[in-house]
């Protein structure tokens, strides 16, 4: 009778759990679907700054024309229109086939999760907090006013926003990922801020909308097990790269004599979640022309750091 009297007191947190979970998530939307509108000058001066380093899909060789209202960005070649809505400039051609997790997370409700749960998940994992994290990015990037950096799989815009309080009025931080759940969060926390020195891509890693050599400083924290293809994502990275430009990344990963291998292997063949070799990242990192190859495994051996230096030829 006590077991039975448990099983229904058990039910009962549990869908008042869900319910309270729910009723979060609703009203914390009404912010993120209904963003306030980005105020005309400042989207101008945000596509004017970003486009020089960038490359739309239909003019690889040639910087885009910024629209005179700020509402987006022109081909030069074709004159098709890039539209910049919402505080998001939209210059996915096609949506990429997603991965279990990568759809798992392209939703709101999920964005809202993540966004909120993220630290009870990285303790879940024994890994670093987000402070910690940032940290340690830092030592390498070493991120300071007018820098301008690219947050690659930026996500709900974390770490978006603190390189962009480091990198001040001056500095523009460009935050990309193939979710528009994740980057409609991110909106919400730069307008949380106040800053106005963000520009939020919806893009692929694959096939990155910058020039070659556009870029100084590198940061993708918590994506590289999520590329589906991740040597052509290192590739799109080396490239966009400048010779001298630093690449800060966390991730899942993998150590050499890994005690965790074989389960890691099985989460990547059920779940498409990669744990990266970062002994191999190293040597695919140094094949593309990157030096200074360092990487830690810390905690409990689940999530690790890496970083590198473009060569300066």
């Amino acid at each position: 009778m006590a077991k039975k009297k448990s099983r229904k007191i058990g039910a009962l947190l549990l869908s008042l759990s869900a319910v309270s979970a729910y009723w979060a998530w609703k009203q914390s939307q009404q912010a993120v679907l209904k963003p306030d509108a980005i105020p005309e000058a400042q989207a101008r001066r945000l596509l004017a700054q970003a486009a020089p380093k960038l490359r739309l899909p239909t003019s690889p060789e040639q910087a885009p024309e910024v629209l005179a209202d700020g509402s987006g960005l022109c081909c030069p070649v074709t004159g098709r229109v890039y539209p910049y809505r919402d505080g998001i400039l939209y210059l996915l051609e096609a949506p990429p086939d997603k991965t279990f997790t990568q759809q798992a997370l392209d939703t709101p409700f999920t964005a809202w999760a993540y966004d909120r749960f993220r630290q009870t998940l990285t303790r879940a994992f024994n890994s670093p907090d987000f402070a910690v994290e940032a940290a340690e990015a830092q030592q390498t990037l070493r991120v300071q006013a007018g820098d301008v950096l690219l947050d690659l799989a930026c996500g709900q815009g974390n770490f978006t926003v603190e390189w962009a309080k480091r990198a001040g009025a001056e500095g523009l931080v460009i935050g990309l990922d193939y979710s528009l759940a994740m980057l409609r969060r991110a909106v919400y926390h730069v307008k949380c801020w106040g800053l106005d020195n963000v520009m939020l891509i919806h893009g692929d890693a694959h096939h990155l909308p910058f020039a070659d050599e556009a870029l100084h400083k590198v940061n993708c924290s918590g994506g590289f097990h999520q590329f589906p293809d991740l040597p052509q994502a290192l590739r799109e990275i080396a490239r966009v790269s400048a010779p001298g430009a630093v690449l800060a990344t966390s991730t899942f990963a993998e150590g050499p004599d890994d005690p965790r291998a074989s389960l890691k292997r099985w989460l990547k063949q059920k779940f498409a979640l990669h744990f990266v070799p970062l002994v191999d990242l190293g040597e695919q990192l140094t094949a593309l022309g990157y030096t200074e190859y360092a990487w830690s495994l810390p905690g409990s051996g689940w999530f690790g750091y890496a970083s590198a230096r473009k060569d300066k030829r």
